[in-house]
């Protein structure tokens, strides 16, 4: 019942460990952030009773999937709402931010349209968000927690679509429109996130700390990989993920 998309855990993991390294985190941080977890794994359950996973999981899997549900909903619930209760008056505001786009996600997926690209993008994007209520109950600045939230969207819709165009260059080669997307993805997040620190709507270090994930995007779909070596751009985009969360945590903590 754990969520079968292994990339899913990178964008969960990295925006959540970065918030609380950048600031102060006290319980409602840390509760917060434990309430994401448990609703991430939540997900797949949902998946399974919701019998998108097809219909033979559901009947199979939906008593166990009911139990996995209620243990993982029930503790994500509770927790967030005592976050909710005892973090700044800020950080609510924020939550209610994650929260419209966690709606919309619920809204893809009930529709079947979370493996899009617009519903990965989507779903990218909500895990990104964790991170700003996260650091501002971290009582770190704004700008450094929209710094976070930013660098993270960024860096994993670049993924997002630069993998895709890997992926449909293994399929039908040679996906050049495929390629020339992920390729303009990259340079655009960058583009946006130097706008982002001209304007004082984020920290200037915001492109820098993308860079490693949006430059490895560019090599990819440059002289993109055979199907045999996609498990090395899983771990690439890994260890580029990493290294904008340790840039970061570097300059703000």
């Amino acid at each position: 019942m754990f969520p079968r998309e292994h990339g899913a855990y990178n964008q969960l993991l990295f925006p959540l460990i970065a918030a609380l390294a950048v600031g102060r985190p006290g319980a409602a941080a840390f509760t917060f952030a434990a309430a994401a977890v448990f609703a991430f794994l939540a997900h797949e359950p949902l998946l399974v009773l919701l019998g998108q996973r097809g219909p033979r999981a559901r009947h199979d899997d939906g008593p166990r999937a009911m139990r996995w549900f209620a243990a993982t909903g029930l503790p994500a619930a509770g927790l967030a709402v005592f976050a909710i209760a005892t973090m700044p008056r800020v950080a609510q505001h924020a939550v209610i931010f994650c929260s419209v786009l966690a709606a919309m996600l619920l809204a893809v997926i009930a529709t079947r349209r979370e493996h899009t690209m617009a519903g990965e993008i989507l779903s990218a994007c909500v895990l990104a968000s964790l991170a700003l209520p996260v650091a501002l109950a971290s009582h770190t600045t704004h700008a450094v927690a929209v710094t976070c939230v930013l660098v993270f969207a960024a860096a994993f819709t670049t993924a997002t679509v630069c993998v895709r165009a890997v992926i449909m260059h293994t399929r039908r080669p040679p996906a050049i429109a495929s390629r020339i997307a992920g390729a303009l993805t990259a340079c655009g997040a960058i583009a946006i996130l130097v706008f982002s620190g001209a304007i004082g709507f984020a920290s200037t270090v915001a492109p820098w700390a993308a860079l490693p994930v949006c430059a490895a995007g560019v090599v990819l779909v440059a002289a993109p990989p055979s199907a045999r070596q996609l498990r090395i751009v899983g771990w690439t985009l890994v260890a580029t993920t990493a290294a904008a969360a340790a840039i970061l945590i570097a300059v703000f903590g």
